[in-house]
Formats: C-alpha cells, sequence, structure tokens
C-alpha cells in the first residue's frame, strides 16, 4: 500500500493490516537523504571547531548544537538559520545540551561548569552549576523529581535541585561515584540510571530513587564487584553489598551488564542512548586495545527471579563474613586462651554446616587470598604506570598521550582520580596479558583507600555457590562499525519511534534497523530467542567532509541531523 493510501485508511479509522505500518515505516526512513546543511564555510572551523553534540527542543522546533571551541548554536528547523551563536558560552568545549522544557536548556563543558541557559534572552546565563571537579560529559533531566543529573570525568553523579537556591547556587548532592565513569542516562519514565564505563560493563540502577540513591549505595564500589565476579572468589567487603542486586531491595537495584559479542573485548563504552520507550540501552564501545569499535543494543527491563535463590545467596554470604571475621580475630589472640578456643569452636561449626549443606568446600571458606588491607599507602604516593591509565582526556574524543601531556603543561587540571583512571575498570573487560593483570596487585578501589591482590590460582566456583551475583545475558543487538577517528566519541541516536538507530559511519551515516522489515524492537525480541542477532543495515550515506560524530532525530518531524568535525551541520528528510 502507498504512502497516501495509508495515511488515507488511517484517517477513516480503518485498521492496518498486519506488517502494513512495519512497510510503511520502512519506505519512509529508506528515502532520507540530505536536504541542507548549516556551515558558515569560512570561518566555522575557526570558531566553533567540531560539533560534539545535537538536542532539539521538546517541540521540534529549534536545534542546539554544542561545539568544541565553546560556542553554542541554536538553528531553526523550519528555515535551517541559526537564530543566536552564544561564542565564549563556556571557557572550554562545550559537551552536551539538555532541554528542561520547551524554553528552558543546560549546557556542560569541560571547564567543570554546568550552565542554564533561556532561549528568549541569551545574552545573560540563567545559572551556573559548580561542584564537579573535571570534566562535565553529560545531562539529565528527571522531570518526576525535578532535578537535573549531571555526570564527568571526576566520577561523580549530582543531582541539582532547580527549585532550591542559595546565594552560592543550586543545592546539589553527589548521589554516586565509581572510578571510570563515562556517561549515565536516565530512562523516560526516570525509573531506571543507566551508567556507562571504562570497564566494558554497565550498571543499571533499577526502581530509581533519586532522594535515597546516595544512602542506599553508601560505600558500593562496581569496580571491586566486577573484580570478584571475573576473579569468581568472594571478597568479603564486595559481599557486603550483595543485597544491592536482589529483588528485595525494593529502591536502587543494581544490576551489572558485561555481555558483549564474541571478539569484542570491550573496555571503553564511550556513547550511551536510551530507547524512547525505556526498553534497551544502546552503545557504542571500544576494544582495549582500540582495535575494534562496536554498537550494541541491551535490554534495560526487570527480569523475575526466585526469592527462594535470594535468600540461600545471602545466607551463604553471612557465613562466609563471620568466618573471614572470626579468623582475622584468631589472627590476634593467643592460641592457649578461652577466647581463641571459643571463637576456633565456633568457626570449625560454621565449616561443618557449610560442607554438610554442600554450598562450599572447606578450602573456599578461607578468603585470605582477597584480604583487604585499609589503608596500605597514601595513594598520593601511589605510581601508576602510563600504559594502564586508560582514561584520558575526551574532547567528544580521546586524546593522545602527547595531546594529553601538553594540556597538563599548559595548566590544565589534572586530579588523581584522572592519573590513575580506573585500573579495576581497565583490566576486568576481559582477557589480558600477565603484564596487564598484574597491575591488580595496585588496585585502586576509591579515592583514598586501596587494597592488594595476592597473585593466587583461581579456585574454579562450584556449580552450587551462588554467592557471587552472576551478570544475566542481556544483549539483544549487536554490529561491528569501523575503525575510525577511534579517539573521537560517536554520538548514536534513536528515531522518536525507537524502530531506527543512526550510527555515525565515518564521513557519513549508517541506518539500522532491528530486523528487515523496520519493525520495532518489541516485535522482534522472539529473533533473539537464541542468542543475540546483528542489526539490519538499511541505508549508509557519506554527507560530510571529515568525520560524524553526532546525530539526532527530531522527536516530532522527519527530520535528522548529523554534525562532523569539522563544523558543518547536514539536514536529512525523507524524499517522497
Amino acid at each position: 500500500m502507498a504512502l497516501f493510501s495509508w495515511l488515507e485508511h488511517r484517517s477513516r479509522g480503518l485498521q492496518p493490516r498486519i506488517g502494513e505500518t512495519d512497510r510503511i515505516w520502512r519506505s519512509l526512513y529508506s528515502t532520507i537523504e540530505p536536504s541542507g546543511a548549516w556551515a558558515k564555510q569560512s570561518v566555522s572551523n575557526h570558531l566553533w571547531g567540531g560539533v560534539y553534540n545535537l538536542e532539539f527542543s521538546p517541540d521540534g522546533s529549534i536545534l542546539v548544537a554544542a561545539c568544541e571551541k565553546r560556542s553554542i548554536v541554536l538553528i531553526a528547523t523550519n528555515t535551517f538559520k541559526e537564530t543566536k551563536i552564544i561564542r565564549q558560552a563556556h571557557s572550554d568545549c562545550v559537551n552536551c545540551v539538555k532541554f528542561l522544557d520547551d524554553r528552558t536548556f543546560a549546557s556542560c563543558s569541560d571547564d567543570c561548569s554546568v550552565v542554564l541557559w533561556d532561549v528568549r534572552n541569551l545574552k545573560t546565563r540563567l545559572r551556573t552549576l559548580r561542584g564537579h571537579s573535571n570534566w562535565v560529559k553529560n545531562i539529565e533531566y528527571s522531570k518526576k523529581d525535578n532535578l537535573i543529573v549531571t555526570s564527568g570525568f571526576d566520577g561523580s553523579i549530582f543531582t541539582w535541585d532547580i527549585n532550591s537556591s542559595t546565594e552560592s547556587g543550586l543545592l546539589y548532592k553527589n548521589v554516586f561515584h565509581t572510578t571510570g565513569l563515562m556517561r549515565c542516562r536516565l530512562t523516560p519514565d526516570a525509573n531506571k540510571l543507566v551508567i556507562c564505563t571504562t570497564g566494558g560493563y554497565m550498571i543499571i540502577i533499577h526502581d530509581l530513587n533519586l532522594e535515597t540513591l546516595a544512602e542506599d549505595l553508601a560505600g558500593f564500589r562496581p569496580n571491586l564487584h566486577r573484580l570478584m565476579q571475573l576473579g569468581r572468589q568472594l571478597i568479603p567487603f564486595a559481599s557486603r553489598f550483595h543485597h544491592l542486586f536482589l529483588r528485595s531491595q525494593r529502591t536502587n537495584r543494581v544490576e551489572l551488564v558485561s555481555d558483549f559479542p564474541e571478539g569484542n573485548d570491550a573496555e571503553v563504552i564511550s556513547s550511551l542512548q536510551i530507547h524512547p520507550h525505556g526498553w534497551c540501552a544502546l552503545s557504542r564501545n571500544i576494544s582495549y586495545d582500540e582495535s575494534s569499535e562496536f554498537t550494541c543494543v541491551h535490554d534495560i527491563q526487570d527480569i523475575e527471579s526466585d526469592d527462594t535463590e535470594e535468600e540461600e545467596d545471602e545466607e551463604d554470604i553471612e557465613k562466609v563474613l563471620d568466618c573471614t571475621i572470626i579468623e582475622r580475630r584468631l589472627s590476634i589472640l593467643r592460641p592457649d586462651s578461652a577466647l581463641y578456643r571459643r571463637y576456633a569452636a565456633r568457626l570449625r561449626a560454621i565449616r561443618e554446616e557449610a560442607t554438610r549443606e554442600g554450598q562450599v568446600s572447606s578450602e573456599d571458606m578461607h578468603p585470605d587470598i582477597w584480604e583487604i588491607q585499609w589503608p596500605l599507602m597514601n595513594r598520593n604516593t601511589h605510581q601508576m604506570n602510563s600504559t594502564h591509565s586508560r582514561l584520558e582526556r575526551f574532547r567528544s574524543g580521546i586524546v593522545p598521550e602527547e595531546a594529553r601531556t601538553a594540556a597538563a603543561g599548559a595548566g590544565t587540571s589534572t586530579t588523581a582520580e584522572m592519573r590513575v583512571a580506573t585500573v579495576a575498570a581497565a583490566m576486568i573487560a576481559g582477557p589480558r596479558n600477565e603484564a596487564e593483570r598484574s597491575v591488580l596487585e595496585d588496585m585502586i578501589v576509591d579515592s583514598g583507600e586501596e587494597f592488594v591482590m595476592p597473585r593466587e590460582e583461581h579456585v574454579p566456583m562450584s556449580s552450587k555457590r551462588r554467592r557471587i551475583q552472576q551478570n544475566a545475558k542481556r544483549m539483544l543487538y549487536y554490529i561491528e562499525e569501523p575503525n575510525i577517528g577511534k579517539r573521537f566519541i560517536k554520538e548514536l541516536c534513536f528515531s522518536s519511534d525507537g524502530r531506527v538507530i543512526c550510527s555515525p559511519y565515518g564521513y557519513g551515516i549508517r541506518l539500522l534497523t532491528f530486523n528487515r522489515d523496520c519493525s520495532e524492537i518489541s516485535n522482534c525480541i522472539g529473533d533473539t530467542a537464541e542468542g543475540a542477532q546483528k542489526l539490519t543495515e538499511l541505508k549508509v550515506m557519506k554527507c560530510h567532509s571529515d568525520i560524524v560524530v553526532s546525530t539526532k532525530f527530531n522527536p516530532r518531524l522527519p527530520l535528522l541531523v548529523t554534525g562532523c568535525l569539522n563544523g558543518k551541520i547536514v539536514w536529512l528528510q525523507p524524499v517522497l
């Protein structure tokens, strides 16, 4: 059925035939072609630099571009002409723009600040928010909480209450911290928070409550928990937070996602987007040796679990922690003392009970190889081999070592967090050689604390050991990307209906779908029953003279915009 016949049937209230809607959408998206461009050819690269982020207003009438050289450009979507250019919007490159409503938007920058703007008066800032100690990379907005959520390379996620302010600025709260944090995204209903890292895994926080997030996750270290999973040995400190992964956790339940395609040793997950209906997360990652890039789609919806097994898991954890505490006390008591004999009897009873129940062998009850020492030394004296510091400066890209050194010499702030980056995250992403694995001997677990993990042979995990929370298989779709401009972040996007993915593809873009019919992902889930499927390539277009690093679909109109490193923005529309 032709498009106009389909529209006529719909206007008369007639139900479409099965598969008819999919074919119409496929015909629309497959005819997308460049229809215009915005670029001040003579001065664009000099004044604006690369277009790192593109964002439409909720009604789709205004496009805002975040540019490399401290500028923000506002463009009318009906004329393709700029309405306002904010020069010196920040004192460093602008990374992200987010609309809070039809007239207010926020921007963040490598100058560690977040700025609020009103489109009706762009001569002055509404407010400047300062709290991050490193480059701020993305902004989210929770409508139900009326909170701005920001994250940066200081490893912190802040919430800002825009209705409560003091003389020095808005009230803010550090709700989460982890080394190696890259981006965070809220689902449309703000019920989940998805975080991507430089450690080759993502964090999903289900049943999100921003008001209690800091208290619920206080002390939780994702890198340490991921290390425990890969080492297949219980780390007593990490086990204390096992309850965060259980269904009994009513709010802010944690889940780690770590499954990626075969041959994709994911490390830096640099780009992250959420499906318009909150069904899945779209990410793009770079392998640990920077030799490949993949785009992946992971399911983020709740998974039902067995409450009985969870209760057994918690009991196992308590037994192991009891053993750990008792062993520590025995090590400082005299063997001939009554207290020593009492603790020794208690330890034997716990081990015998565990052995009878078949939960764990007596050898596995020794967590000595994971002994945590608090603290061994001041982290400021810790010298880390630079080859293991994977997190470098991202100006929408991963800057080479020499550029990072030059920036530091020019006075760029470099904190201890950024110097050591995330040792745990960088090393646990996948198989590494022995030289790289040796860095785990000096694992950094937090800003002022560290522990040593002696190298020991790993003990195989028993099939009955469920104490260490294992990650569910969440990957639905994937596709390999060209390894072009590998030191730049490429921002992907979903179409407003969630049927199509736009991915930067060298000097152009690639449109991807979940199947050949351009169906919604909810109608394609049966295809993934036997494992993750490869995304379907709908169309490839070369429309720029430089590497494309940003893409965005209009929320209301059949319009796609793309931005590249030379400051050019291209408009693409269906040609009927």
